[in-house]
């Protein structure tokens, strides 16, 4: 009986040693698909509504992580949209005004 208390004890020290010791872990910055920028042609894009942007011309972004990303007039993206992973309405709004 005593031995199996022991047990216990002893698995209850090692599970809380194991929390604290992820709890305390170091925590790492994520890169976010805002992270990136390029210098856009903003005569291409027309900015609608609450942050979304539509291609009124044909264009390419050039993004700084050796990406290119294509646009023909009527293309939109809305608040929040990536493309490729890249957040262009950020990089619109960044350069090209977010009214």
């Amino acid at each position: 009986m005593m031995q199996s208390r022991h047990l216990i004890r002893g698995a209850l020290a090692a599970a809380a040693l194991l929390v604290g010791g992820l709890a305390s872990a170091p925590v790492y910055a994520q890169a976010g698909p805002s992270d990136f920028d390029a210098t856009p042609n903003c005569s291409a894009f027309q900015r609608f509504g609450a942050g979304g942007w539509t291609a009124v011309a044909p264009t390419t972004l050039n993004i700084d992580n050796g990406m290119q990303l294509s646009f023909m007039p009527g293309q939109s993206m809305g608040p929040g949209a990536t493309v490729g992973g890249v957040a262009v309405p950020v990089i619109l709004d960044r350069h090209c005004g977010n009214m």
